[in-house]
């Protein structure tokens, strides 16, 4: 039987209203950094759950996972600097953001997503027994070597900086 501690309790009580407001803050900065930069409005609440929701998951597969946890701790401090930077980003710059900084709003979704697709994969794969060698493996899941040739009538490869130089002589 476990016995109530007021330490243990407060500790917790503590971490989950630190986090709440941690989330809240940065939650509405990156927000209005993602309006800033383009995103429309009723889109821009999506970003802020990308950029910190990417280190939620990625601190508990640091946890979960037994192989390839570099991959998720790289996953978590890359999260945790974006978060950063985006949040110093929106705290230095009142008014027009500089292109590099839309750019970098831009491309965090796409990246996410293809960071976080591998991470579910190793997640969903960490009990799966693993093959020794391709002998093991069923003939059904062997990968058979692609071999594929393509004619070709010439020899040698067109040299197109050539042609280039030359049409610009003529005119």
């Amino acid at each position: 039987m476990s016995s109530f501690r007021p330490a243990d309790a407060t500790a917790k009580v503590g971490t989950t209203l630190i986090a709440l407001g941690a989330f809240w803050l940065s939650f509405t900065a990156l927000r209005d950094l993602a309006v800033r930069s383009g995103v429309p409005a009723g889109q821009a609440w999506v970003w802020p759950l990308i950029v910190d929701g990417l280190v939620l998951v990625a601190t508990v597969a640091v946890v979960a996972l037994d192989h390839h946890r570099w991959y998720a701790w790289t996953l978590l401090g890359l999260g945790a600097s974006l978060s950063l930077v985006g949040n110093s980003l929106h705290a230095t710059y009142t008014g027009e953001l500089p292109v590099a900084v839309r750019i970098l709003v831009a491309a965090v979704p796409p990246l996410s997503l293809l960071a976080v697709t591998h991470l579910t994969y190793l997640l969903t794969r960490r009990d799966a027994p693993a093959l020794e060698s391709a002998e093991e493996a069923p003939a059904a899941t062997r990968v058979q070597p692609l071999v594929t040739t393509l004619p070709s009538s010439d020899s040698e490869v067109p040299d197109l900086g050539a042609a280039f130089r030359e049409a610009r002589r003529a005119s």
